[in-house]
């Protein structure tokens, strides 16, 4: 039987071995430049973090310095639809306007592409987004795949928008045609994913992102629903590893309901480069901050991140 000593001292030289070993082929992370390990035993340079690709729509560019700030229009009439459209082209804070033509009526893609000409006007300097949300993922009617492709065929031939949402999960082929045919346009397209209902793994939220940008999605986008805190760092921590081991796309991530809100404060640090706000008490979804608070978070983090510039 081993002696208290002998024990002591064979715990020692296990702690030691310990040590040692590691050293012969170590790895470290190195400084912000260098995300990826390091390998110290050759001495050769790590993997350098992607460079971030920015999208610039008129005066806005997504994809550096603080999230930009996105409203949606939540309006059930096209008179109040253009009446927010001047609303928010006038407020300082939010950098972009969504409209969400599924809350207005019964309109076609027609229709909403002689209003979106009017309200493209309003909008001024500010980038527009039209996005159809379908109402499995929230929005305001549920339509099918063929109308959904329609309707945004009648947009881009005769609407007047920047930027494109598509869902990810409608058809494949009415995706893909949207897609290619606003590209040709000169949009800027971002496929969507939405889950209302739950908080996908960790791997899965990455493979989705990366499945946008294998079908062309110049901005990736993912929305959940978290239940718990830990669901919202979740999707916090596959943001940050796109953002750094993946992909050089601007993504625009959140975690939905109160134990999201974390996610749309924190994009600067987690890799998110546009978060939706609420303006006037009215959320288009769960969680969200009314727009001022959300700027004053934005800009406290971006100045202790980067103190005078740096």
């Amino acid at each position: 039987m081993m002696d208290r000593r002998g024990l002591i001292k064979t715990g020692l030289t296990g702690m030691m071995a310990g040590l040692v070993a590691p050293t012969m082929a170590s790895t470290v992370l190195a400084p912000d430049a260098k995300m990826m390990p390091v390998d110290t035993r050759n001495g050769r340079n790590g993997w350098k973090t992607p460079a971030r690709r920015v999208v610039q729509i008129k005066n806005c560019r997504i994809g550096e310095g603080s999230p930009k700030i996105i409203a949606s229009t939540t309006a059930k009439t096209p008179e109040a639809f253009l009446k927010i459209m001047k609303e928010y082209a006038a407020m300082p804070e939010l950098d972009a306007i969504e409209m969400r033509p599924d809350y207005i009526g019964q309109m076609d893609g027609k229709e909403f592409a002689d209003l979106s000409r009017e309200a493209y006007k309003i909008a001024g300097s500010k980038p527009v987004l039209m996005t159809f949300r379908d109402k499995t993922e929230g929005g305001g009617r549920h339509v099918t795949d063929d109308w959904y492709g329609q309707f945004y065929d009648a947009v881009l031939d005769k609407g007047a928008v920047d930027w494109l949402d598509i869902e990810q999960f409608r058809d494949i082929d009415v995706c893909r045609h949207i897609m290619k045919k606003g590209k040709a346009k000169g949009k800027v397209m971002m496929f969507s994913d939405h889950e209302f209902g739950w908080t996908p793994s960790e791997d899965e939220i990455i493979r989705r992102l990366l499945l946008q940008e294998k079908e062309g999605s110049d901005i990736l986008k993912l929305a959940v629903m978290a239940h718990n805190t830990g669901d919202a760092l979740r999707l916090m921590s596959a943001t940050w590893k796109v953002r750094n081991y993946y992909s050089d796309r601007p993504m625009l991530t959140m975690a939905m309901g109160r134990w999201g809100v974390l996610s749309r404060c924190t994009g600067e640090f987690t890799g998110s480069d546009l978060s939706f706000a609420m303006v006037g008490g009215i959320p288009s979804a769960p969680g969200q901050i009314p727009y001022k608070d959300l700027k004053v978070v934005h800009d406290v983090l971006h100045n202790a991140m980067y103190p005078q510039g740096k």
